[in-house]
């Protein structure tokens, strides 16, 4: 497993960057909008500048998302793919309806290995 790069505590998520991908950890209750999405795309672009990455989202928490964040996603020069990590059906079901608003490569991963293996793949691509 790669190292950390470094750590970032937001007021909505935890964010670890790896070299190649950042694993975001969205806090409990919180209601994912199109603010935090701007947020974390700042953040992640000033983090990746001029660098491909992916963004893993390992739901372990409870929290609401607008399926619409994902749109004009694609416009994020930087972003390769996003993968969402979950062993919760329901978030699973939920992440599986997200993908339908995403343009961006999205896949959805029981396992956190596979969804780091992806995303190497796909920077690869």
């Amino acid at each position: 497993m790669s190292k950390t790069e470094r750590t970032i505590e937001l007021e909505f998520t935890t964010l670890e960057f790896y070299e190649s991908f950042v694993v975001s950890r969205l806090k409990e209750g919180t209601i994912f909008s199109q603010k935090q999405v701007q947020d974390l795309i700042d953040i992640c672009s000033d983090f990746y500048e001029g660098k491909k990455f992916v963004y893993l989202s390992l739901r372990i928490n409870n929290y609401n998302v607008n399926p619409t964040i994902y749109l004009g996603l694609e416009k994020v020069r930087n972003l390769a793919g996003i993968g969402i990590i979950s062993n919760n059906k329901s978030t699973l079901n939920m992440a599986q309806f997200e993908k339908n608003f995403s343009k961006v490569p999205f896949e959805i991963f029981i396992d956190y290995e596979d969804a780091t293996e992806w995303a190497g793949e796909i920077l690869q691509k």
